[in-house]
């Protein structure tokens, strides 16, 4: 972790906003890393970012790669005809067209404002490129998720303020945990099928 922070302290000790938007755009890291990671005076010392200026540029750092996604995997899934299927058979229920979608909208805002790896800007993004949700409906609701969830990271740091390295470095280990995890898992599920 040592060699991390000098890195990070040593390539953008003068620009700590453009640190934060590159952290923010990485796909599972997003503001879940960015926003400790910008309050943290260990490493930024007084150009360490205060809560609001944390949360609002990991929050605008995150939706840059958005519109991207969704409009890349709209193309892809255009491409891919009869591969992926966007329709939805809900048996025993009667809703209407607007009901479903404002569900599936506001299911999108829960998930990308979950804190979790795996949730968030990218995953959002994705699915909405996939499935036949409208595009600036659907970044709204991103937009709104990944308010919450920097929200969310911002009130964890200014409630355990003196353990902003530690929710840090907790956050890298949980993410990296879980990505282990799933790629044994897929290797196993592999393996078995073999």
């Amino acid at each position: 972790m040592i060699s991390l922070t000098d890195f990070i302290s040593n390539n953008f000790e003068n620009c700590v906003w453009l640190a934060i938007i590159i952290v923010s755009m990485i796909p599972t890291l997003e503001s879940k890393i960015a926003v400790p990671l910008a309050m943290n005076k260990d490493i930024w010392g007084e150009s360490a970012f205060s809560p609001i200026l944390a949360m609002l540029i990991a929050f605008a750092g995150s939706l840059i790669p958005s519109l991207l996604i969704m409009f890349i995997s709209r193309r892809l899934k255009k491409r891919a005809t009869g591969f992926i299927t966007s329709k939805y058979i809900q048996k025993g229920q009667q809703i209407t067209e607007e009901e479903s979608n404002f569900k599936k909208y506001l299911l999108l805002t829960g998930f990308v404002a979950v804190p979790f790896p795996l949730t968030g800007v990218w995953s959002g993004s994705l699915i909405a490129g996939l499935t036949d949700l409208d595009i600036k409906w659907s970044f709204l609701s991103i937009a709104i998720g990944s308010l919450i969830s920097s929200g969310a990271i911002t009130l964890l740091c200014c409630l355990f303020s003196t353990s902003i390295t530690y929710i840090l470095i907790i956050s890298l280990i949980i993410i990296i945990a879980f990505l282990l995890v799933d790629f044994f898992l897929s290797f196993f599920k592999r393996k078995k099928s073999n």
